[in-house]
């Protein structure tokens, strides 16, 4: 599990999540208006029931923003599949909650003034205030919560936003640059599309699941770039929140939170000669919160994170034998060995355990905080960390 806090900029996270907020808003904002013009009309049709059906079909057609009226208005409908615009005007028809046309017109108002913060609420600071005044907003909006999911569409427009327009999934994790997915850092979680051609990128979970939370199906901080392993196969249909698991949003300074170590079986496991020890997590970097410590075991559970990563003991034992067969000066028989090539640290050591050494890159390549837990975890690079 890494941070994207530490492997971005805050100036860079600012700008993406302010492109993405400002045209995900205005979209937001548009099917708000066409709602609050539809419930108006609704209510004007409950005081003129001999309204003819062509004059409702036309009146209805001149409020709605772009083509899909039908799939818009038919939601407020108990009988969706059989769409007829004369139903309208019998609010016996209506959805429970659809025929209280006051309060309905009421909370899209409310919402319209409101929505621009929901979309950029953060989580991570504050959060025991954010959580209260998320958690009023949603009981507030309650009434409206059949609307919601074409307010906030994430499945049927941001998914299908093409990845060579304004904004949408393509140009949110491109902009993000996260290479590797950010729960497992195991993945490589590219973003690649040629024209309108989408070829592929990475998941994007919903830390809080969109299902009983969509207000926040479109919010900024609630959409994780992720592999599919951990968004589809690990965490599945998993209710995550605040008090039971850890974002990769929330602070997390040098990825510390948790540490890989090993430990040998036997001796020829110790010496990398073979495969005979065992990698597993650390959590001291929470051990003094009992809070957050629970956290990150759950998300330490739920991403098998103590089972998977024993598949790449291949990768340990090579920075094991290499500590072993070096006598703990790797990276200085590499510089000594190419004096001319002035290698620094880092360079040394990418060419030595084919990783990342600085925190800030460990999103770039699979793997790279195991690499860099290992290495420190083994003595490998106790010289250099004084």
């Amino acid at each position: 599990m890494i941070s994207i806090r530490e492997c971005i900029s805050e100036s860079e996270l600012i700008s993406v999540r302010k492109k993405h907020i400002d045209f995900v808003s205005f979209e937001v904002e548009k099917r708000i208006d066409f709602y609050i013009n539809l419930f108006e009309y609704l209510s004007y049709l409950q005081l003129h029931p001999k309204t003819r059906t062509e004059t409702i079909k036309s009146k209805v057609n001149k409020i709605i923003h772009h083509s899909q009226y039908e799939p818009f208005i038919k939601i407020i409908l108990i009988n969706e599949k059989k769409f007829d615009y004369s139903n309208l005007k019998r609010i016996i028809k209506y959805k429970p909650g659809a025929g209280n046309l006051t309060i309905v017109i009421n909370r899209l108002k409310k919402l319209k003034k409101i929505s621009k913060s929901i979309l950029e609420i953060d989580f991570s600071y504050g959060s025991l205030i954010k959580r209260r005044y998320y958690e009023s907003r949603k009981l507030f909006f309650a009434p409206i919560d059949f609307l919601l999911k074409k307010i906030f569409d994430y499945e049927n427009w941001f998914l299908n936003l093409e990845p060579n327009g304004v904004w949408g999934p393509y140009q949110l994790t491109e902009k993000l640059g996260l290479k590797v997915c950010s729960y497992c850092n195991r993945q490589y979680t590219f973003s690649l599309s040629k024209g309108k051609n989408k070829i592929t990128r990475p998941e994007l979970d919903h830390f809080l699941p969109k299902s009983g939370n969509p207000l926040l199906a479109l919010s900024f901080f609630n959409l994780i770039p992720s592999c599919t392993i951990c968004n589809r196969d690990c965490k599945g249909k998993i209710n995550f929140n605040y008090q039971t698991h850890f974002s990769p949003y929330e602070q997390n300074p040098k990825h510390e939170l948790i540490k890989y170590d090993y430990y040998p079986k036997t001796y020829l496991g110790s010496i990398g000669e073979t495969e005979e020890f065992r990698i597993f997590v650390k959590n001291d970097g929470a051990k003094l919160d009992p809070v957050l410590k629970a956290k990150i075991d759950g998300n330490t559970k739920v991403f098998e994170l103590n089972k998977i990563i024993n598949e790449h003991k291949d990768i340990v034992q090579e920075i094991i034998k290499k500590r072993h067969i070096s006598n703990d000066n790797y990276i200085d028989t590499l510089q000594k060995t190419f004096p001319e090539a002035k290698l620094t640290l880092e360079e040394a050591y990418r060419l030595a355990y084919g990783n990342f050494y600085g925190e800030k890159d460990f999103n770039k390549r699979p793997l790279a905080k195991l690499t860099k837990d290992i290495a420190v975890s083994i003595g490998s690079l106790k010289k250099y960390s004084k």
